[in-house]
């Protein structure tokens, strides 16, 4: 709640004290208030006995793992240069120039594996449906996962092969775990330069 008494407390933030201050931390509960750049410094928190209290969970596996005939992790997420579903920053030419369509990322021994390069075309298929996307050979991602970004729709949408399973308690969608299959198209994907695709800037 970022209203006055809330835990993100916004009331005493003015427009002069973000200039002034360069910024300003919430909480900030009153117009005289300097701002709160570290939470909970002083070991009081907002509970009835003001000591801090873990909820332990037990793991649970995600409800859709890898198979033989659906053998690869899918995940999806953001990169750098878009946000959200892109509807904004996709009109920005130079952010649509640092990524300007949604790449599969691949780790190097998992693409040797499927005989996939950088730019080859490949097939992505889940239980909900099929996508394909130009491949992007890197080290930053694990051996039995392959992401794509979610910034766009249509054809090129990553939801329409994530799951639709949802957090029984905080009715989350599972959209970052499911199992795909990967499959060479024996095309190219465009040919734009994937070095610009981590830069946050041009």
């Amino acid at each position: 709640m970022a209203s006055k008494g809330g835990t993100a407390d916004y009331y005493g933030i003015t427009y002069k004290k973000v200039v002034d201050n360069m910024g300003i931390f919430w909480p900030c509960k009153t117009l005289d208030h300097p701002g709160t750049p570290r939470l909970w410094e002083d070991k009081k928190f907002e509970t009835p006995d003001r000591k801090a209290h873990f909820n332990p969970v037990r793991y649970r596996p995600a409800s859709e793992m890898p198979n033989k005939e659906y053998p690869v992790v899918l995940t999806t997420g953001r990169v750098v240069s878009q946000y959200l579903s892109g509807t904004s920053t996709r009109r920005i030419g130079k952010l649509l120039d640092q990524y300007p369509e949604p790449l599969l990322e691949i780790h190097p021994r998992l693409a040797f594996q499927y005989g996939i390069e950088n730019h080859d075309l490949i097939r992505v298929k889940t239980r909900r449906g099929v996508a394909e996307f130009p491949a992007h050979v890197v080290e930053t991602i694990r051996e039995d996962t392959v992401f794509i970004p979610y910034h766009w729709g249509g054809k090129h949408s990553a939801n329409q092969l994530t799951i639709d399973n949802l957090d029984p308690i905080s009715k989350i969608p599972e959209f970052k775990v499911c199992a795909c299959q990967l499959e060479k198209t024996g095309r190219k994907g465009s040919q734009h330069r994937t070095d610009t695709a981590y830069q946050s800037s041009l």
